[in-house]
């Protein structure tokens, strides 16, 4: 190699290592302090955003939840009846279609029944078959958003109760009814409660299981209903819903319309162990009821059907109950 040679090739390496860094400063570069403080900045804004999206998602599946009912369209066969019914479809005031089932009886008087929510009129069939036996008319009806019947959002019986009155004109036009009753039970109660308070025409009330208004059912249902905590969540459920259905939470109040309606016959069944809806709302509608009025508690019973175990003694009461309501002035 000549002395030449040997010069180019060292100034050639000492040019390769000074522009070539040390390993050890390329580690201190990739991780100093001000690496990590970014990494943690983009890892808790994504993480952020994330939550973020998914909390909205999960509350506009809740709200979903809460005014859009499980639609149950097995409305089943109501043989265990009669085999002699009438399909009938109902036109409410606000132009919704509700589906239901008219049986004839031999009284001269006609009952209403309105089922729970997520339900349809099956759902009040062992009540029906007590009042058929007994005589009466009958009209069950699927509540909007449910069963067969039109609509898309439920309100918690203060826009059923107009299709609780689209049944009352159905059956008030009929030359075989004189007189017309309604039972309601859980949410299907507080839809006849409101339709009596302001159609006179419905002579007497049955409330099965039902809440005393919807504040008060919130704070007591919110926790098995909800995938949220109660707290903070609850008053912001609550106004996003108020907002999508166009009502206010507190417009609802079965124990406001029962000490305000004109007085009629009352009856309020309730389970002593309800864990819905507890026992206290019964109360409460009883004690805000005019006379006149009858509660019966059912001990050891839950949020469910008053009838199936006990329909000798629900024959008793509430046919008993009818009787006396519609001979009542």
């Amino acid at each position: 190699m000549s002395l030449f040679e040997w010069m180019i090739g060292s100034i050639t390496s000492d040019r390769l290592k000074a522009n070539m860094p040390e390993k050890s400063s390329v580690k201190s570069a990739r991780f100093s302090r001000r690496y990590w403080f970014r990494l943690t900045t983009f890892i808790v804004v994504v993480a952020s955003i994330a939550f973020i999206f998914l909390l909205v998602y999960f509350i506009d599946l809740q709200i979903k939840a809460f005014v859009t009912p499980h639609r149950d369209r097995d409305i089943g066969l109501p043989t265990e009846i009669s085999s002699d019914y009438k399909n009938v479809t109902l036109t409410t005031a606000d132009g919704l279609k509700i589906s239901g089932w008219y049986f004839s009886g031999t009284r001269p008087n006609a009952i209403v029944l309105a089922h729970g929510v997520g339900g349809n009129r099956k759902g009040v069939l062992p009540e029906a078959k007590i009042l058929a036996q007994a005589g009466y008319h009958l009209l069950l009806i699927d509540l909007r958003g449910h069963g067969r019947s039109e609509g898309d959002m439920i309100s918690y019986g203060y826009g059923e109760a107009l299709d609780v009155r689209a049944a009352v004109d159905y059956l008030a036009v009929l030359p075989e009814v004189e007189q017309v009753g309604a039972l309601g039970t859980s949410f299907g109660g507080a839809a006849v409660v409101r339709a009596a308070a302001v159609d006179r025409r419905i002579r007497a009330v049955v409330i099965e299981s039902s809440f005393s208004s919807l504040p008060a059912a919130v704070e007591d249902a919110f926790d098995d209903l909800s995938i949220f905590p109660q707290w903070p969540f609850a008053p912001l459920l609550v106004d996003l819903a108020e907002r999508r259905v166009g009502l206010e939470i507190d417009r609802v109040d079965s124990a406001r319309d029962l000490a305000t309606m004109p007085p009629r016959p009352v009856l309020i069944i309730h389970g002593s162990t309800d864990d819905l809806f507890p026992l206290d709302h019964a109360e409460k509608m009883y004690r805000s009821a005019q006379e006149p009025k009858e509660l019966w508690v059912v001990e050891g019973m839950g949020h469910q059907n008053p009838v199936e175990g006990r329909e000798q003694e629900y024959r008793q009461r509430v046919v008993t109950f009818f009787e006396r309501a519609f001979a009542w002035p």
